[in-house]
């Protein structure tokens, strides 16, 4: 992804705030292993990471809307699968053929494109929402 947090980024909810700050760090942090290809104990270290991460960001995130009768909710859900099923096909990937320059190519488009749809589309909503309950 390559891109520096900035605050346009932020949803306007301190949790959901702080935990997207550690994922972009982290999605960022996977895609620069990949392109220097720094190993794979690090790379599987950040793997990690970001399945388990991504889990418990999701759970609070949906756990808000649910608390506060979100109207997206489901919109938001079959997201956060996809994204989460995304993590578990590149673990395959990494897994079984390994890293390839066109694979990092393609990781890195479709994490950056999923980042910027979902937070500024979907989530930033989410703090609209909020801010009017």
């Amino acid at each position: 992804m390559d891109l520096i947090w900035d605050k346009m980024w932020s949803v306007g909810v301190d949790k959901i705030d702080r935990q997207h700050k550690e994922l972009f760090n982290r999605i960022n942090l996977l895609v620069c292993s990949m392109k220097s290809a720094k190993g794979k104990e690090e790379m599987i270290t950040t793997l990690n990471f970001l399945e388990e991460y991504v889990i418990r960001h999701f759970n609070d995130e949906e756990e808000i809307q649910k608390k506060n009768n979100y109207p997206n909710y489901e919109i938001q859900h079959k997201e956060h699968e996809i994204f989460k099923n995304n993590l578990k096909e590149l673990r395959k990937v990494f897994e079984t053929t390994g890293v390839s320059t066109l694979f990092v190519i393609s990781e890195q488009q479709k994490m950056s494109y999923w980042w910027r749809k979902h937070v500024i589309e979907l989530d930033k909503d989410i703090g609209k929402f909020l801010m009017n309950v």
